[in-house]
């Protein structure tokens, strides 16, 4: 497992930084729409500050790599990139998807896992998580983008427990509701926001189960995330 591993996510109107030093994650959580790049360096160096380390000390970086708002999701995505580069250090980008599995699981303990991101009026991110006995996540592979019809198609499909974990409203719950049979139970869970704490979680894990790693690893199969 690696030490001092700083985790950045810039998918939402927050600014959220964790930072891992021998096993205790902190965590710094700014509200900041529309002005990340004001404030996301500065919190970097406070929370380094405070736990009097150095940037040269990271062994490791993660970030949400999307889906997200566009322009704030790229900047946290530009300074993880920057600091790959300049000290060498590897990096590991997430799905939001997967991200906001692992924070439903670690809300309900339900291990199936439906994570949907609002797109537009018309579209939806869409993926089906399962968290296997190991704490690895499996569905990366189902991440697409769906009509709302579509989305319905594949839910009235499912079959046992399962948490939804959406930034959706209680409308998009009732539509949901009626269209389920009694085969399927499905527990909601609304998105207020991330923590990227979630992010070195995931990462964790990953190593744990002894998994390799190359300098640029990205766990996300959507292809057209914007």
């Amino acid at each position: 497992m690696q030490n001092n591993i700083l985790a950045i996510d810039t998918s939402t109107e927050y600014c959220l930084l964790s930072l891992k030093i021998d096993n205790i994650i902190y965590n710094k959580i700014h509200y900041s729409p529309y002005s990340h790049i004001k404030c996301i360096l500065q919190l970097l160096n406070n929370l380094l500050k405070e736990k009097k380390i150095t940037l040269s000390t990271i062994c490791l970086l993660g970030y949400n790599l999307g889906p997200g708002n566009f322009t704030s999701l790229r900047i946290g995505i530009a300074i993880i990139e920057s600091l790959s580069y300049v000290l060498n250090i590897p990096k590991i980008g997430i799905s939001h998807l997967m991200i906001l599995a692992e924070q439903s699981w670690k809300i309900t303990g339900i291990k199936n896992v439906i994570s949907v991101i609002k797109c537009n009026q018309n579209l939806l991110y869409f993926a089906i998580y399962k968290r296997t006995f190991k704490g690895l996540w499996i569905g990366k592979k189902s991440e697409c983008l769906l009509n709302y019809n579509d989305f319905f198609q594949k839910i009235i499909l499912l079959k046992g427990i399962f948490v939804l974990i959406s930034n959706i409203d209680q409308y998009f719950q009732k539509n949901i509701k009626k269209k389920i049979g009694t085969n399927l139970k499905i527990t909601f869970v609304y998105n207020k926001f991330l923590s990227s704490e979630n992010i070195i979680s995931i990462i964790n894990t990953i190593f744990l189960n002894k998994k390799k790693v190359k300098k640029n690893y990205q766990i996300n199969y959507i292809k057209n995330i914007f």
